[in-house]
């Protein structure tokens, strides 16, 4: 009777010693130790870099439809809330926050933090100049010009940033155009005209 419980015993150990072990999936932090790529991490900063461009690419022409709302007799507050149907997705989302919070009661100086919190170091001039012409009663009048100056440089350096880039980005696609016609009009020919005096 030992001699056979050693025996189940031994068949026992042998099947869970061949039991497929269950493969454990390596988190972002063990992934990037071991040179694995790590999905999440990259998809997220994918996706932050889109959203930073997109912010970057709508941001002045939000700010010249403040400051024209502003100019045309509407306060700082409500400048925004007028504004805000029309401005572009990337943007909408942090402005309406600030006009939700200056419904609820909070200080419309305090409420304007939350831009370069949402939308970067870019939204910093806008809460800046606001918050502090709503505190201290500065004139809105120099902040309106410096503001729709700035929105132009940003469009400017933005143009130029654009036309640097696209040298780099139409050599692809005319190599890729110019080859086959280089092909087909100059190789092609003397191929032919070789074939046919070997024929001869």
């Amino acid at each position: 009777m030992t001699a056979t419980l050693s025996a189940v015993l031994a068949v026992l150990a042998a099947a869970t010693a061949l039991r497929p072990r269950p493969r454990r999936t390596p988190s972002p932090a063990t992934a990037t130790k071991r040179g694995l790529p790590a999905p999440r991490r990259a998809l997220g900063r994918r996706a932050r870099r889109a959203h930073r461009s997109a912010v970057e690419r709508a941001y002045p022409d939000a700010i010249e439809s403040i400051v024209l709302a502003v100019r045309a007799g509407y306060l700082p507050a409500a400048a925004i809330e007028a504004v805000l149907p029309h401005l572009a997705p990337s943007l909408r989302d942090a402005f309406a926050e600030v006009t939700a919070r200056t419904h609820r009661g909070e200080r419309f100086a305090d409420a304007l933090t939350l831009l370069p919190m949402r939308l970067g170091p870019i939204a910093a001039p806008l809460a800046d100049s606001f918050a502090a012409a709503d505190r201290y009663g500065q004139p809105l009048a120099p902040v309106l010009d410096r503001l729709a100056l700035e929105a132009r440089q940003h469009r400017r350096r933005q143009a130029d940033t654009l036309a640097r880039q696209l040298p780099v980005r139409m050599s692809l696609p005319l190599v890729l155009c110019t080859l086959p016609s280089f092909i087909l009009l100059a190789v092609v020919p003397l191929l032919l005209s070789a074939l046919s005096s070997l024929h001869t």
